[in-house]
């Protein structure tokens, strides 16, 4: 006899996941504006494309369609779309099966606004075919549509599950190759939007046009003005790649449903490797403070047992050699400062009185053991660059970011930022490292409760962080330099050794100061991004300062002077990285403990208390806080179209003050104008950090 299933019939379960999905919708439509926000933005910008597609030209609205398609793909992991989607780690415990489950989900990711918008959009390409070529065309393209449209609907489910959820290195990359890539375009739209002007009129080059044929985004028009065979076979490709992504998507609920982890299975053999298992000496039997009780003795311990006395299984770490030379010359001073045990009193006789403890010495660690403790920090965070998913992320975001920031304006014939790839590199690197100490969990005990831990701790992470960004810097700038041979790299060999002195320490200090953990930082995944935008101006602001004098020293010093700005940027670099660890230092043997315990700390912090629609009532209450809101994005007004584009790009317009003058007064105006944007972010910085947050 068979035993009945308890599995839910599939019907059954694809629509219980539709309604929960509807109704997370709903609630969050009638709880926050936002999404309506969003929703009238995108539904104009579909209107504009659909507007496009009746005049424009084809392989235009192709290349239109196919940045659609690719932006639903990605932008949801740059806005956080994990947390308004049902995902299958939240549903291990219900009884539905892998095939439904993929089914339920995929149909409850139909449900929302960006779905709808995106059929909204690509239905241009029908009403494009049905202008130019008629109503048999046009059922053609609507039906390429339509597969496109799912191409997108599945590559985003794919996205968030693998690469959102992702804890290997596969995943981190991806997600920053994305960040940095979105980030880069936007951060150079000004140079990207004479080219992209020029398509939207004329179209694309016809040698970009062979390469469009091959692009999935393409087949739908390609189809409706084809033969019949292969119009067919467009067809059949664009619903074998929707084919793939659900496959893809089926594999990746089947491990979350067998193994109950986001993505990758979890280890547990963390057995050490034997080169790495350091087993401190036993001590002698006849030593006193050998002797370990028993567990059935319930006599209380009179002195500190010393590590020596450890059992070797018990005392088995997983650390280098230098900790292991601490952990012994530990042992040995506590058993030198122990006091002897006083000789038991009678009743009758009453004896002397007991002395005071003597005092325990403080512990110097020698210069030899320090240094190696700073070795096996160096050796622990060399390790954790190379493992940790967040931190592959943060770098390799901040390689494309200052590849792209330097790069793109090669397309509008600006070669002038082709050699500061590197040092733009080098800044965002030095920014998203930010955090390094939340993403640690509570392993800063270990430095903690080591003679000398907390110098080690802040030299090594320093030292780790350089020896990654250091050639990173070099061949991004050396490269600049070979592509736009024509440009002075003296300003950014100026600026360079600044930002990796000042950026090696600067992150260690913020780090310290604001700590922001991941929720497991076992198991830590590339969407939980902890960085905020405070810290990240905080890391930002070190590199700049001491980069400030070389630049300063290059643009306007005296033309002798000149060769010498590389060298006062290291030397400001030095001063600027030497202050940082002389604050990190401070800030880890001072509060140490509140530093671990923010670190162990996986409760998520309260929202700010900001309301999103306008409120008199509220913003007379929290004046402080609308100021903030106000400084923080009004103050990068002065700083960049006022300033920077002024000094660096010699920008000018008639709503920029500095370029109606000359000479010394528009630079004048200029750094002034810095200075003032700079009072403001710092300002409304401050009053941030004031605001209540309940």
């Amino acid at each position: 006899m068979t035993a009945p299933s308890l599995a839910t019939p599939p019907f059954t379960a694809v629509a219980t996941l539709v309604r929960m999905r509807a109704t997370m919708l709903r609630r969050a439509l009638r709880e926050n504006p936002a999404p309506m926000v969003a929703a009238l933005a995108g539904a104009l910008a579909a209107a504009w494309l659909i507007r496009y597609a009746v005049t424009g030209d084809r392989h235009t609205l192709t290349v239109l369609a196919g940045a659609w398609v690719l932006g639903w793909i990605v932008l949801p992991l740059l806005l956080g779309g994990v947390r308004g989607r049902l995902r299958p780690a939240q549903l291990r415990l219900e009884p539905i099966t892998t095939g439904p489950m993929t089914t339920g989900l995929l149909a409850a990711s139909a449900v929302g606004i960006g779905p709808a918008v995106s059929l909204l959009a690509l239905s241009a390409l029908p009403v494009h075919a049905a202008v130019r070529h008629g109503a048999g065309p046009a059922v053609i393209a609507a039906a390429g549509a339509l597969l496109l449209w799912l191409l997108g609907l599945v590559g985003s489910a794919v996205a968030l599950e693998a690469v959102g959820r992702a804890a290997g290195p596969v995943g981190a990359v991806l997600t920053g190759t994305f960040t940095g890539t979105v980030m880069g375009i936007s951060g150079s739209v000004w140079a990207v939007a004479p080219w992209i002007g020029q398509v939207l009129v004329t179209g694309p080059p016809p040698s970009a046009i062979t390469v469009l044929r091959r692009v999935p985004s393409d087949w739908p028009l390609a189809a409706a003005t084809a033969a019949p065979g292969p119009a067919t076979a467009l067809l059949l490709g664009l619903t074998l790649l929707v084919g793939v992504g659900v496959a893809a998507y089926t594999t990746l609920v089947r491990r979350v449903l067998a193994a109950g982890a986001p993505f990758l299975p979890r280890r547990t053999d963390r057995t050490p490797a034997p080169a790495e298992a350091v087993a401190p000496p036993a001590a002698p039997a006849a030593s006193p403070a050998a002797a370990v009780p028993a567990d059935d003795d319930l006599t209380p311990i009179s002195r500190p047992i010393s590590p020596a006395a450890r059992p070797a299984e018990a005392a088995t770490v997983i650390r280098g050699p230098a900790w292991a030379e601490l952990d012994r010359q530990d042992a040995a001073e506590i058993d030198l400062v122990t006091p002897p045990e006083p000789a038991p009193l009678n009743d009758a006789t009453p004896g002397p009185p007991a002395p005071p403890p003597a005092a325990v010495p403080v512990p110097v660690v020698p210069t030899g053991l320090q240094r190696g403790a700073v070795v096996a920090v160096l050796h622990r965070e060399l390790r954790s660059w190379a493992r940790h998913p967040l931190r592959l992320q943060y770098l390799t975001f901040a390689v494309v970011y200052g590849l792209l920031l330097g790069m793109l304006p090669l397309l509008a014939h600006v070669d002038l930022l082709a050699p500061w790839a590197g040092p733009l590199a080098v800044l965002w690197a030095s920014a998203m490292a930010a955090s390094l100490v939340g993403l640690d969990g509570t392993a800063l005990w270990m430095p903690l409760l080591t003679p000398g831990g907390e110098i080690a701790e802040t030299r090594g992470r320093a030292l780790a962080w350089l020896v990654v960004a250091l050639p990173i810097g070099v061949l991004l700038t050396v490269a600049g330099i070979l592509v736009a041979p024509g440009v002075d790299p003296l300003p950014a060999l100026a600026v360079l050794p600044a930002v990796l002195a000042a950026g090696a320490t600067t992150p260690v200090w913020v780090a310290l100061l604001r700590v922001r953990p991941v929720r497991d930082a076992r198991h830590p995944t590339a969407a939980d991004n902890p960085t905020d935008i405070v810290s990240v101006l905080l890391a930002l602001a070190g590199p700049l300062l001491a980069a400030a004098p070389a630049f300063a020293l290059v643009v306007w010093g005296p033309d002798g002077l000149r060769p010498l700005a590389p060298v006062a940027g290291l030397i400001a670099g030095l001063a600027v990285g030497r202050g940082a660890l002389w604050l990190a230092d401070d800030r880890l043997a001072r509060r140490g403990t509140e530093v671990l315990a923010a670190a162990g700390d996986r409760s998520a912090p309260p929202p700010p208390a900001v309301p999103l629609t306008w409120d008199p009532q509220w913003y007379r209450e929290n004046r402080s806080t609308a100021w903030a809101l106000v400084l923080l994005t009004a103050g990068w007004i002065p700083v960049l179209p006022q300033g920077l584009l002024v000094l660096v790009l010699d920008i000018r317009g008639g709503w920029i003050v500095a370029s109606h003058l000359a000479g010394g007064a528009r630079t004048g105006v200029a750094l002034g104008m810095v200075g003032l944007g700079a009072a403001m972010l710092l300002t409304g910085l401050v009053l941030w950090g004031r605001r209540p947050l309940t």
